[in-house]
């Protein structure tokens, strides 16, 4: 009895000290001026905003995905709140629960508990997990409960084997990327080369089962919706040949963002593999098989045009994620042994993370740049306080209206002066002349524009409202 109650008390004290290195890790983040990895995580946010107002099964009408947006959308239609600040709550609570199973991942991996702690902050603290920790997009709580439902094939519990083809499935309705790994994930339950740990035949074939829902729903849905069960690869291949994007090297884009957006962390986890002193932590074997097949299959899909426009590191975070919990996993084995092996991990770490820092991230290194909405945000906050209804016209000039958009709440106030999808052109800007700009105000009947300040707009008269660049007017023709 006694044992037990410590054991507890020990989880606590561990869950609580990953659960402080979040939010440390997510204050430094936030303090040193981030807010979003890109205008993705405001078109998110508004998708789920419009989903708090309007439930429906797709929220999205072309990329299904639906986990994410009934999650935020849900916690907003139930709290009454559907601004961006909520959103970014719900966000850092989903960071906080990723970071508990990401514990648990490595008490799983790892059998020393201390270890394992210790691998599960590392996997907290490292550059992309911490943005990611802020950001309203779904890569965190994705790679968590992918890196959870691998990690459970080193596992001979059959609980812990259907827990991660439940998770599976949960990864698989939020991203894309955890597809392929569920393939893995079933491979394993009955192919020996990846390593997993046997458990029963029908907890085997029930987390199969689990883990086969997602991507096999969503098919059928694109199967009646679209009649094409791949409606959604050929929509990405289209808006990537739409927008010109290179892919003579797409099929290197994945193995080449792992070193490039992490290099120090890569590093360490080669020069943590190298030290063959001690403990090999060999339950991380089957999940490393998984997740190669993951990054083989990205690959693959990005010869065929599938590979991102942007930060597609992104879509390894399960692979970081574990190289992570390796690293601070081995480095605890390493420090346990006596003074000349530890004397010799801390230099190989030493070195490693000098060669990432000082020579790979300077001269390899490459990390698109994040989105700076600030501006965007605060107008549209302003003018939800502001207006007293809409339609309000909003000019289109780049991606950065899902900001203004999300920033007011409230989505449906504005009418978009255009589109910028590739596979859908419009005739083009309203804001090119007065004319114009009179003509598109009386057709949407706008009650107020928001719009940047150029000769175009002198006849709105002053704004009443501005930030940053941005301003807001009072129509002049409102609507009857």
């Amino acid at each position: 009895m006694f044992v037990l109650a410590e054991e507890k008390r020990a989880l606590l004290r561990d869950g609580l000290a990953v659960v402080l290195a979040r939010c440390l890790a997510s204050l430094i983040v936030w303090s040193s001026g981030f807010r979003a990895v890109s205008d993705d995580d405001f078109a998110r946010v508004v998708l789920a905003q419009s989903w708090a107002q309007s439930p429906q099964l797709d929220p999205t009408g072309t990329s299904w995905l639906p986990l994410p947006f009934w999650l935020t959308g849900g916690a907003m239609r139930l709290a009454g709140n559907t601004s961006l600040a909520f959103a970014r709550g719900v966000a850092f609570s989903q960071a906080i629960l990723s970071s508990l199973l990401l514990l648990a991942v490595a008490r799983i991996l790892v059998r020393d508990r201390r270890a394992a702690l210790v691998g599960a902050l590392c996997a907290v603290v490292f550059p992309w997990s911490a943005r990611l920790g802020v950001a309203t997009v779904p890569e965190l709580p994705t790679a968590a409960l992918s890196l959870f439902a691998v990690a459970t094939l080193a596992s001979s519990s059959g609980r812990l084997r259907l827990a991660g083809g439940v998770a599976l499935l949960a990864a698989s309705w939020s991203r894309y990327e955890p597809w392929p790994l569920a393939i893995a994930f079933v491979l394993a339950q009955f192919v020996s080369g990846f390593g997993a740990r046997p458990v029963s035949l029908r907890a085997r074939v029930a987390a199969t089962g689990f883990a086969l829902v997602g991507p096999m729903a969503w098919l059928v849905h694109n199967h009646f919706t679209h009649g094409d069960a791949l409606h959604f690869l050929t929509r990405v291949s289209a808006y990537k040949r739409a927008i010109g994007g290179d892919d003579s090297f797409a099929s290197l884009a994945y193995p080449l963002a792992l070193v490039r957006e992490e290099p120090e962390l890569c590093l360490l986890a080669l020069g943590a593999f190298a030290w063959v002193r001690g403990s090999t932590l060999r339950g991380f074997r089957a999940p490393l098989v998984a997740l190669t097949a993951m990054v083989v299959a990205l690959s693959l899909a990005a010869a065929r045009g599938g590979a991102p426009t942007h930060h597609s590191g992104r879509a390894l975070l399960a692979v970081w994620l574990l190289f992570a919990l390796y690293v601070g996993a081995k480095a605890y084995v390493a420090f346990e042994r006596p003074g000349g092996a530890r004397l010799g991990f801390a230099a190989l770490m030493f070195v490693a993370l000098s060669l990432g820092i000082f020579v790979l991230r300077p001269w390899y290194g490459r990390l698109d740049s994040m989105a700076h909405r600030e501006s965007e945000t605060r107008i549209g906050a302003r003018t939800r306080a502001l207006v007293d209804g809409g339609p309000v016209l909003l000019e289109v000039r780049d991606f950065g209206f899902f900001a203004i958009q999300a920033g007011s709440g409230a989505p449906d106030l504005f009418v978009l002066d255009r589109t910028l999808d590739p596979l859908d052109p419009s005739a083009g800007s309203s804001f090119i002349d007065p004319g114009t700009l009179r003509e598109r105000i009386a057709r949407t009947g706008a009650r107020y524009v928001v719009a940047t300040e150029t000769p175009c707009t002198l006849f709105l008269g002053e704004p009443r409202i501005a930030a940053g660049t941005w301003r807001l007017w009072s129509s002049p023709s409102p609507a009857p």
